[in-house]
């Protein structure tokens, strides 16, 4: 079998949330692809800061964080695209003043500009983070790859109506993602593509979120685990075991890659 280029999405895909641990089958799975000669890729909607050293646990160096914003090809960063930091300003003031806590993703930290309410504590508990540490005005001497709304759910595409250029992004019931529009994964993965010089048939991926639709849609084969969402379900190509069930290890021994 030629070498395929394995997309894999960090919460839900590999880590098992239930237990806030990678399963030994994925452990397995993945020790056993890259012996044959298989590239794994983490591909995650999380900041460098919080892979808690996931990455190398599992002898990957190869990574795209942020949700596509920042991408590291063996240990070297070969991509990063901030937020325009004039609308970065602009939305912190209209939070602020609106008393609602966001948080900021540079390429070395997790912190957030206020704490007005817990919901920030309830968004890190659903994924096992750590609490971003208060750092009001952050954004004023940092780059900002993404930045966590901590909503009122029903109130929030108001203010997506607000800023036309950022890309809000439903990560979990207490937060949102926002990212500059253009793309969310698949940015990463057409960054590596290029300096990896992948054909397409050759890339696999593998996620359950809202944030994994496009990535899977860019992928050969689009993988959904059997706790993803709807909407990744019904984009996939094919829906593999949960997470907890041995989904990663039964999708490619199906695929008879390990």
């Amino acid at each position: 079998m030629d070498k395929k280029y394995i997309f894999l999405d960090l919460d839900g895909t590999i880590i098992d949330h239930k237990s806030n641990s990678v399963p030994l089958s994925t452990k397995k799975a993945i020790k056993k692809l890259q012996d044959n000669g298989h590239e794994v890729i983490i591909s995650t909607g999380r900041p460098v800061s919080l892979l808690y050293g996931i990455d190398k646990e599992l002898n990957v160096n190869t990574y795209i964080a942020s949700n596509g914003r920042i991408v590291f090809n063996k240990g070297i960063m070969i991509h990063n695209d901030y937020i325009n930091k004039e609308v970065v300003k602009e939305l912190v003031k209209v939070a602020y003043d609106n008393k609602i806590d966001i948080a900021f993703e540079s390429d070395t930290d997790y912190v957030i500009n206020s704490t007005f309410n817990e919901s920030y504590k309830d968004f890190s508990d659903v994924f096992h983070l750590e609490y971003p540490k208060l750092s009001k005005n952050y954004h004023l001497n940092h780059d900002i790859y993404q930045m966590v709304f901590f909503y009122v759910k029903s109130d929030y595409k108001k203010y997506e109506e607000m800023f036309p250029t950022l890309n809000f992004h439903y990560a979990n019931e207490y937060g949102i993602d926002i990212n500059e529009k253009g793309g969310m994964k698949e940015i990463g993965m057409k960054i590596l593509v290029e300096a990896m010089n992948i054909d397409n048939e050759d890339i696999i991926a593998v996620g359950d979120g809202f944030n994994d639709i496009s990535m899977i849609e860019y992928a050969h084969l689009g993988v959904a685990m059997g706790n993803s969402c709807d909407e990744l379900k019904e984009t996939a190509d094919m829906v593999t075991d949960s997470v907890d069930n041995d989904g990663i290890y039964k999708l490619f021994k199906k695929l008879n890659m390990i």
